[in-house]
This record gives C-alpha cells, structure tokens and sequence, in this order.
C-alpha cells in the first residue's frame, strides 16, 4: 500500500512540473498592443424653451357665448422648441386648479399651431390626463391632455446647438353658450404645461414615416389617394396614403404577431378629421356571425361585442357561428390566435371616431363608396324594442373594427390599378383587380364593417371570387374576422424596413 502511495505522488509532482514549464513557454510568445485613440462616447443634450408670446387668458365679467364669438377673442399663444439634439417626445396638458370653481364641462376651448388653419368650432375637454407624477403642478383638480407630439433634435457645431424644431400654439377659452344661470358667480382657473421625454433618435412617428415614403406610379407600394369635397363625407377632402398591390412592404409586428399597414387614413376625433395609421391582422381570428340576431347594427352586433371585450382584453367567452349553439372562445394570451396584449392596447386611438353609415349596393365605384362609409345613411328599418331612437347611429367610438369596403379596393395596385378604381366594387373579380390586391384572399369571404342601408338584415363582404356582395345569409352568416385598429399619434417605428422578413417595428412612446 505504502509503494502504491509514493508512486502516485510522483506521478502528480510530474504533472505540475509539466503544466509550469507548459505555462512559462507560452508567456515567451504574448504581445500586447495599446490602442492609439480614446474611445469617446458624447451624450446628447435634452432641453426645451418655452416661451410666452402673448398675455394669459384673463376673462373678467364674462359670460356664455357661441364659438364664432369664443373664437373671436384674443388667444393665449406660446412657444416650444427644442434647443439641443435629442429629439423628444411632448404632451401638452391644460390643469385645471381646485380653487376653480366652475364646472369644466362648462368650458370649450380650441388649440392649433400657427401653420394650421384656425378651428371654425370649438371642443369640450374630454382627454383626461391620468399620468400626473411629471406634471409638478400645486393644487391640481384635473389635467387635461390638449394634444402631443415630436420635436425633432437640432445640430451642434463647435458646441452651438441650432435649427431645433419649434412649433406655435394658439389656445382659445371660454364658457360654452349652453350654459345656464348655474356659471354665475363661478370662476375658473388653470395652467398650461408642457411635459417632455427624451426618445431615441432612429425612432418615426408611424405617420410622419408614411408620409414621408415616395408614392409609385404602378406595382406594389404605397398610393396618394385624393377626396373630392361634399357634404355626404363631411369635406373629407385630405389626401390619404394608402398601400396597395399583391404583396406590398407594409408587414408590421403589432401584439407580438404579424399585421398589415392599410395606411394613413382620414379619421374622426372630436369632430374634427385627423389621419391615423391603420392596420389590420394579416391573419383571421375565426369565422363568426357579423350579428347573431340578424340586424347589421354595429353598435349592438355581437362581433363588435367579441372584438371589443373578449379579443379586446384577452379573455374567453361565448362566440357565434349561424344558428349553431354558441361555441366557447378563449382568447387569453396563451392562445393562438390570442386577445390583445397590454402593449398592443396602449398603441390603440380609441378617440376615433368608427364612421358606420351604409349603403344600399355594391355597384358603387370606390370614391363613392368611401363617402357613404362616412355617410348618414342607415338601414330602413329599427325593431322598436332595441330603444326609442328614431335613427341609428352612424359612428362609434371602439378600440378594435373592420375593414371598409374601400379598404379593399383602394389596396389594388399594379397596371389595373386606374382601370379597377372605376369600376364598382362588385365587379373586383374581372380585369385582375382581387389577384393585385394584397387583401383578398382566394376561397375565403371576409367580413367588411359597412351595412346595407336598404335593409335591416344584410352587410358588406369580401366573397371568395374577390367581389364586395351583400352577404345573402345576412348578418347572421358566418365570415371570416379579421381585426382592425387605428395607431395612435404616439405610435413610433424603431426598425424593420416593412417587408415579410424584416416588418417594421412599433414601440409606444410615454405619452
């Protein structure tokens, strides 16, 4: 045993000897080198000026009045920009003081920049602002949002920073004329403030990055698509931006999936018409009834209940298929297809305005179609029991919809792109107008949001063929249900060039 022992000993005292000598060897071949420049890394600068230009609202003895005289008075103008290179995120908010004594709801303001035209009416404050932690206001009541947005950064040369973005705000107050004896005596108090957010430089507002794309002349891209003015679609007149063609590069990763840009549409916020950006799921959620009861009202329709409460917040529940049972649907965050994430809700406008007016055919060219979307036409008849109003709604203010009839046919590209736009949606299944449209989809009806306004019963789809019909099971018949949203302005792309490999990618910004 004792043998054994020492030459195991021996053994391991080679082994050492072998590892130093290894070790001492290779220290005879290490070079080192030393970098010749520093490594440098230079923090950009954050700051904003504000700047009064004229003296506060001060309305003494005031009383009532209409917007022509509201508008008609002097408004509190100031000033924001940026003067270092950050780009950053804003929010301006109006904070009402709690020793304000008269009832806000009483109040009508109007906000614009000075590039745009002055508001011919004026808005109740409805935006309540929640995040207060920035604000720093003493003796806050209520906050509440007038608008946001992006200043871009300036350049710095030898330490001077200029050509930072700036905008001019005109802000007009005072009492709403439907006001009563009960604002007598009242006063009312309250502040401006502009908070801001450093944001990161590669990051586009989602509207502006539109806007900012070159429009083609054929093939896949992205359309200019022009409104004549008329009263049917409220002067809607804006220039739209709209993608279409068989496979465009409008991919866009939204709820962790993958969604299609429809583009930069016309909306209605507070009666006055803005653009979003609104996308839709690149795949279905399931074939369910538009309306389980047959009526193509889409303030009550059981598909709106599902995509604005089940889908919506990503819980489960009863759907509807036909006259079959109702079937249970789960829409958790676990499931596929999956409800509606936290992130994903917080990108989501719903100050927008769903315009639900109908019509009653499909041999309707686009132009006209995209008016009686917007329109006050509603269908002909209203079963009593539903409530005592004479007319049915012709908009709504939901988080998730459909598409229009016409965000189908504006989507057609390619060489028949002009030939397609004259002709009526219900011929989209000739002269290649569906086969150079990225959103039809082959054996495959897709509900549309528009009804038919000619009956109680019926709405608007996309049937397998390519054509926009009339469903002829009404309502009640089973469509394949594809999500739609409108972004709000706070919307940013970070990455992603918008092809199938590479969509863009959206991040929310604070405010």
């Amino acid at each position: 045993m004792k043998v054994r022992y020492k030459i195991s000993l021996i053994l391991i005292g080679l082994m050492l000897v072998g590892c130093l000598y290894i070790t001492q060897s290779y220290a005879l071949w290490i070079m080192t080198s030393e970098q010749k420049e520093n490594n440098e890394i230079e923090v950009g600068c954050f700051s904003i000026e504000y700047t009064e230009e004229s003296a506060s609202i001060n309305l003494n003895n005031t009383y009532p009045v209409s917007d022509s005289i509201g508008l008609n008075g002097t408004p509190y103008t100031f000033k924001i920009k940026n003067t270092c290179t950050v780009n950053n995120n804003y929010l301006l908010t109006l904070n009402v003081i709690n020793t304000s004594s008269l009832d806000e709801s009483k109040i009508k303001y109007a906000l614009y920049k000075s590039s745009e035209e002055k508001p011919s009416v004026g808005s109740k404050l409805s935006r309540i602002n929640n995040n207060l932690e920035n604000l720093g206001v003493a003796n806050l009541k209520t906050s509440y949002v007038l608008d946001n947005g992006i200043l871009s950064g300036g350049t710095k040369v030898d330490g001077v920073v200029s050509n930072g973005e700036e905008v001019t705000y005109n802000l007009y107050l005072w009492i709403d004329d439907i006001a009563g004896n009960e604002v007598e005596g009242q006063t009312f108090e309250a502040s401006v403030n502009v908070i801001n957010e450093a944001i990161d430089g590669n990051s586009t507002p989602a509207d502006e990055y539109i806007k900012s794309l070159s429009t083609v002349a054929s093939g896949d891209g992205l359309y200019e698509v022009s409104h004549e003015v008329s009263e049917i679609n409220n002067g809607w007149n804006q220039t739209e931006y709209r993608y279409a063609g068989v496979d465009p590069d409008n991919y866009v990763k939204f709820n962790d999936e993958i969604w299609r840009i429809i583009g930069l549409v016309n909306v209605n916020i507070n009666n006055k018409v803005e653009q979003r950006v609104k996308i839709v799921r690149n795949e279905p959620i399931g074939s369910f009834s538009w309306d389980i009861n047959g009526v193509n009202d889409w303030t009550q329709a059981s598909l709106m209940e599902l995509l604005n409460d089940l889908y919506y917040n990503s819980t489960s529940g009863n759907c509807y298929r036909g006259d079959a049972s109702p079937i249970p649907c789960n829409f958790n965050l676990l499931q596929n297809p999956k409800g509606l994430d936290d992130i994903a809700r917080k990108m989501i406008d719903k100050e927008v305005s769903w315009n639900i007016g109908g019509w009653s055919v499909s041999d309707v060219v686009s132009d006209k179609m995209y008016s009686y979307e917007r329109g006050l036409i509603v269908p002909n008849e209203r079963p009593s029991e539903w409530n005592n109003n004479t007319t049915q709604k012709t908009n709504l203010f939901n988080g998730v919809g459909l598409l229009y009839p016409t965000d189908y046919s504006y989507s057609v590209g390619g060489e028949v792109r002009n030939i397609c736009l004259t002709k009526n949606i219900k011929n989209y299944n000739e002269d290649n107008c569906c086969t150079n449209d990225w959103i039809f989809k082959m054996n495959e009806a897709r509900w549309l949001l528009t009804p038919n306004s000619s009956t109680l019963k019926d709405g608007f789809y996309i049937d397998a063929t390519g054509s926009v019909f009339e469903y002829g099971d009404g309502v009640k018949g089973v469509g394949a249900v594809l999500p739609s949203v409108y972004l709000n302005s706070k919307v940013v792309i970070n990455d992603g060039n918008g092809t199938k490999d590479s969509p863009y990618i959206l991040s929310s910004i604070k405010y």
